[in-house]
């Protein structure tokens, strides 16, 4: 059973209406600016900054979701936003990587590099040198 103030929260919450633009609907919900364009083609709008067309989300979001009230917009939009945070998470993680891993790669780095200098030490510098020093330098090294 809800308390007098959950009640009177859940009633300002279905009140509580926002404008938002295609671009802002897009980020919302997930879907193609094309198809929130197109499930709002006969909604009046409010001219907007820039020329945007303001959407009330009351009724903008039932129309993009297709469904008859606004609570099952608002449900169907808190699974797609979820969709898009995992999405983003994944795709977060496959672009870091965790500094050990870096680490242990610098590590080698400078061990090769170090390696290969004091292989080199007391000779003389040419040319043919300096090649071949770049040539093992420039490969990775075998963990990678």
């Amino acid at each position: 059973m809800l308390t007098k103030t959950a009640r009177k929260a859940l009633t300002l919450r279905e009140t509580v209406t926002m404008l938002l633009s295609i671009n802002q609907l897009w980020e919302l919900t997930g879907r193609d600016r094309k198809t929130v364009t197109k499930h709002l083609e006969n909604v009046p709008f409010i001219d907007g900054d820039k020329g945007a067309h303001l959407y009330e989300s009351t009724e903008a979001l039932p129309l993009i979701y297709s469904v008859d009230n606004l609570e099952a917009a608002r449900a169907k939009q808190a699974l797609s936003q979820a969709s898009i945070t995992a999405f983003r998470e994944e795709d977060l993680r496959k672009q870091r990587i965790p500094i050990q891993v870096v680490d242990d790669a610098m590590d080698e780095s400078f061990q090769a590099i170090g390696s290969t200098l004091k292989a080199a030490k007391n000779k003389k510098l040419t040319p043919k040198l300096i090649n071949e020093l770049f040539e093992k330098f420039s490969k990775s090294p075998s963990t990678w």
